[in-house]
């Protein structure tokens, strides 16, 4: 017959097992997403993951439907870059829904792909405005979270230099809403920087 204290011990155990299986089961899911189309992606990942795939499904064309709409705002060569991201989106979206899809990690690596792609539309879009003499800093920002959230996804890690010019140009938007300008030279900088890590996650995916 066992104890009270032994009852209390194995309850212990079991609860601190369980709290070790759910933070395991949690790391499989990457966070941190404050921008769609990757909140949306998100959802759909945590409602594959509890095996509704209707859910899932939907979410994903959810997605697919915002990546489509942001064709309207990227420079006129990466219009059919961003077109092509929605509609691997939208394909994703019926694999899901017809059980073709089997595992989390196919989900991640699509999600990854069409971040890459986001990215660098982005960061033409941004060439084009530095072509221009308009200020890329908002292009290169979503270019920046956009190749950010793909390596997340793909479970890379982004470049040192690379992932300075992200957060330099995270904290130069914050800035710029505060009338603070950015030197020309420190852009052309972070543009070289996203450009080489677009290109060197590209070959991780």
């Amino acid at each position: 017959m066992k104890t009270k204290s032994t009852q209390n011990l194995t309850g212990i155990i079991i609860a601190a097992l369980s709290a070790t299986l759910s933070a395991v089961g949690a790391g499989n899911t990457p966070g941190g997403f404050t921008t769609e189309p990757d909140k949306t992606m998100a959802a759909a990942h945590e409602s594959f993951v509890k095996k509704d795939m209707n859910k899932a499904a939907e979410q994903v064309h959810k997605a697919a439907a915002t990546v489509k709409k942001e064709s309207e705002s990227v420079a006129a060569g990466a219009k059919d870059g961003m077109r092509k991201a929605g509609a691997e989106l939208d394909e994703l979206g019926d694999s899901v829904k017809n059980g073709t899809v089997k595992s989390e990690a196919e989900l991640k690596k699509t999600f990854a792909k069409v971040d890459h792609q986001i990215a660098d539309c982005w960061h033409k879009t941004a060439a084009e405005s530095k072509k221009s003499g308009k200020d890329s800093t908002a292009d290169l920002a979503k270019a920046g979270t956009s190749l950010e959230n793909s390596a997340k996804w793909s479970g890379n890690k982004l470049k040192e230099g690379t992932q300075s010019s992200v957060d330099a140009i995270k904290k130069a938007g914050k800035a710029t809403g505060q009338g603070i300008k950015t030197g020309a030279e420190e852009v052309g900088k972070w543009f070289q920087n996203l450009g080489d890590g677009i290109s060197d996650l590209g070959k991780k995916l």
